[in-house]
């Protein structure tokens, strides 16, 4: 039988006079990311609030699932059986497929979904009785459960056929990429800062990384864990860029002036941070800055230091991580694939030079005050200029 690639997106389908803006961005990153990956035009239908596209004949499903799962705007997809607009004849076309789907020790219970798109003599509850009636009738020992059953047959009547499946994959939801501009996200070779760029890349964000390192006062294992973690998060979005500033003879520097309180350091390296990322903002034309701040985490996350840290900037700061549980950001770093290379072990400028007892709560004053002799505006410029 013919076979198709179904998908369905989510929250563009709201959208109202810029429905098709979204709609034609995602198609395209559909066509794109589908071509890059097997090397070949696509056709893709857009019809009815869904994504039609014929599929060859030894298609691979697993390869098909990966890439689609990297697609920010669908809410699902299936691979579909085109079948017949009579009920009769669909029956047959989903039995004879059925067989190859569920084996000799297969599920127990089933029920027939039906979803419609176009007038029927039946309503969508009656086809689903009448197709699983039928299905039952030819042979299916299976029994009927509404509710959690192990195996679910998915029908679809739309330009006048049945499109029929046995699986729906989940996609990752959100917006288009490359719909609502760009972000600079500042990223560690930590957990959170990868976590927080993917969640502002699938709201539609195209996200330029800065990495701060602190080479050659660390190693170089640092900058590879984030170029690692930058080659998975390119897989969401496309045109990737990625900054290496030098940041190690700022935290030096600051950390061996005597009239800077060891207490302070971290959230001065901060600042200083912000006002690099602010700049490159600016170079690049981007809306604001995102970063994997989470609410109390450490020293430098209490609300004090973080109002004293943001300070410095004048563009928006994004933190979609704020008010996460540490288990939650964790299990998104899994769900992309970040985790693995975020656990390892490596020296980090974030943890270079750090006072042993930090300051919980920054008076922007004092701040002020040990930054008034430093020279910001040269370390700026130097950092910028080594990137």
């Amino acid at each position: 039988m013919k076979r198709c690639l179904l998908i369905h997106y989510g929250e563009i389908g709201l959208k109202l006079g810029n429905k098709d803006y979204f709609v034609s961005k995602l198609m395209r990153n559909i066509k794109t990311k589908l071509k890059e990956n097997f090397g070949r035009n696509f056709f893709v239908e857009h019809t009815l609030d869904r994504f039609l596209i014929p599929l060859d004949d030894d298609f691979e499903e697993a390869k098909y699932v990966s890439v689609l799962n990297k697609i920010f705007g669908i809410r699902n997809f299936s691979f579909v059986f085109v079948g017949s607009l009579d009920v009769e004849k669909l029956a047959d076309e989903i039995w004879d497929s059925l067989q190859s789907e569920i084996g000799t020790d297969g599920p127990q219970t089933f029920r027939v979904t039906v979803k419609r798109s176009m007038k029927m003599p039946l309503n969508s509850m009656e086809m689903e009785r009448k197709i699983g009636a039928l299905l039952l009738s030819k042979g299916l020992d299976m029994k009927v459960k509404l509710k959690n059953p192990d195996f679910v047959v998915n029908v679809e009547f739309f330009n006048e056929h049945g499109y029929f499946s046995f699986k729906k994959y989940e996609g990752p939801g959100g917006l288009s990429s490359g719909t609502q501009g760009k972000l600079i996200a500042t990223l560690s070779a930590g957990i959170d800062s990868p976590v927080a760029a993917y969640k502002m890349m699938r709201r539609g964000a195209r996200v330029i990384f800065v990495h701060f390192h602190g080479y050659p006062y660390t190693d170089k294992d640092e900058m590879e864990q984030v170029e690692e973690l930058v080659e998975i998060l390119s897989e969401y979005q496309e045109g990737t860029k990625l900054y290496l500033v030098p940041f190690g003879f700022i935290q030096k520097s600051i950390s061996t002036n005597t009239d800077v309180p060891a207490r302070v350091r971290t959230i001065l390296y901060r600042r200083m941070m912000l006002r690099i990322a602010e700049k490159i903002c600016f170079k690049q034309r981007a809306k604001g800055i995102v970063t994997g701040d989470n609410f109390g985490q450490v020293a430098s996350q209490t609300p004090e230091n973080i109002f004293a840290i943001h300070a410095v900037t004048t563009v928006p700061l994004f933190q979609p991580l704020i008010g996460c549980d540490k288990e939650e950001i964790i299990e998104i770093a899994k769900r992309i694939g970040t985790f693995e290379i975020s656990k390892l072990p490596c020296k980090e400028s974030c943890t270079m030079f750090m006072p042993k007892s930090p300051e919980l709560r920054a008076n922007i004053k004092e701040l002020e005050g040990c930054e008034k002799n430093l020279p910001l505006e040269e370390w700026i410029k130097k950092a910028l200029e080594e990137a």
